[in-house]
This record gives C-alpha cells, structure tokens and sequence, in this order.
C-alpha cells in the first residue's frame, strides 16, 4: 500500500480503475483539492484505489483481487472501529459488494442508495415563495451561523471550515423575517459536480420550499457549468419524489457499507 502525493491525484482521476460516471462526488472533491483527504493505492500505477476524506468517508475503486490492499482496507475500518471514528464506505461495484461481505460479515450493516441524473427537460414547474415576507439568499457565514441543520459543525465536519465552503461550495436558502428555513447546500462539490444536501425547519414544511431553495440551487449550478448530484436511501420516498420533481431521472443503485 503507498499513499499518493497531489501531484498524483490526476493520474487516478483519469485512470482505467476511475469510472467517472459512478464515482461519488466527495471522490472528485479530494482528488480535486477542494477538500483534505487521503487517497491510497496498491501502487504508484495504481490498480486498486482507496479515497478517503477527513470526515471517515470512503470510496473504494478498482480491482477486487488485490489481497494485500484487502487486508489493508479491512485492517484500517477495524482499527477505525476500535477507536469509535466513522468509517463510512461507498462501493464501485457489485464485485466490491461481495468483497466486502465476504471479509467483514456482520460487522457492517450494507445500505442500498441512489445516485440519479439531472435532467432539466423533465423538471416540474416550481411555485412561487408564498409571500413577500420570504427572501432567498446565498449561504454566507452570517446565515451558516444563524443555521439549525447545515451550521459551522456541519461544514467543519465535510469541507474542514465554513471559510473553505464559503470560497469552494455554494448554496442557497430561504428566509422568513430573517429566520432560515429552508436550505440546498452543496455537502461536496468540485469543478464539474456538485452534491445536494437539503434541509426544512420542521415547521415550514408542505409549503414547496424545499423545491424552490433546490430549484435555485440547480439554476446557478447549470449557470456555472457544474452537474447537480442527488443521492439518497432507496427507502427514502419523499427524496426520491423530490428529486423526481425537480428534474432528476435514471437512479442507479449502489452500496454503502456503514
């Protein structure tokens, strides 16, 4: 197992093991700088990869019979564990799935998630906010430190500090009278992706705004040339029925083994 320096970042991204199309966005945002993380490797040509960000998420690519990097990989998620650190771990393939049940059985609980495609033809027409006491703004550190859900914790936690966000990601969120209440952030960009994160104070909901905050959201990233991601559980109905809405199609499923 090596560690790869930056400067070897791209030769992994644009790699024959990095399939673009079915990586995580949090993977380009490591590879990328826009976040710290750590990417390991059988070698420095690498067939095998694992990327892993500061906040204990892991993406795992590459080839499956690589016996050392196995037990490399399961090695750190048990020490990980022993320690209580999240290890969070995306999988690339149904190969990969069956790795990595094989070696670690029932110690980890597999999840089964979407990642769908944005497609603007099919997008639903998005209300109007209900009155003029509602505004919309960009997420700038006065709303992050006024925010219930997405606050300095939680960008200190996936982009290292609100100052990092607020210079690499962008979002939007929707006032009343000053108070947030509805937010679509980006929990991970890069320069062609952008991953959607999406909250409503609970007492605002069924009044569209999760729909119009995202819908913004959408806006400037198309503006910018950037791809909106949105991911979420397979059992999640109300997600998938806003993703649905907003112009998100073709979900295609993949595992996360927690």
């Amino acid at each position: 197992m090596v560690i790869l320096n930056q400067s070897d970042f791209d030769n992994v991204k644009n790699g024959i093991v990095f399939n673009e199309i079915a990586s995580p966005t949090f993977s380009f945002s490591v590879l990328e700088g826009y976040i710290d993380g750590t990417v390991y490797a059988d070698s420095k040509v690498p067939e095998t990869v694992l990327i892993e960000t500061n906040s204990g998420i892991y993406y795992i690519v590459g080839e499956t019979n690589n016996d050392d990097f196995n037990d490399f990989l399961f090695d750190l998620y048990r020490q990980r564990k022993k320690e209580n650190l999240r290890f969070t771990l995306f999988s690339s393939t149904e190969n990969w799935d069956t790795v990595i049940k094989l070696n670690l059985k029932n110690e980890v609980k597999h999840m089964s998630r979407f990642s769908f495609i944005y497609e603007h033809n099919q997008e639903a027409t998005i209300k109007d906010l209900p009155s003029n006491e509602y505004s919309i703004s960009e997420i700038t550190k006065e709303v992050i430190l006024n925010s219930v859900e997405f606050n300095d914790e939680y960008y200190k936690e996936y982009w290292g500090s609100s100052s990092n966000f607020i210079e690499k990601g962008f979002g939007y969120c929707i006032l009343h009278n000053g108070k947030v209440v509805s937010e679509c952030t980006s929990i991970f960009s890069s320069q062609k992706y952008a991953e959607i994160d999406i909250a409503t104070h609970k007492d605002y909901r069924g009044k569209g705004l999760a729909s119009i905050v995202a819908k913004t959201f959408i806006e400037h990233s198309l503006k910018n040339h950037i791809i909106p991601s949105w991911d979420c559980d397979v059992s999640n109905k109300s997600s998938i029925k806003l993703a649905g809405k907003l112009g998100f199609g073709h979900p295609k499923r993949y595992s996360v083994f927690v």
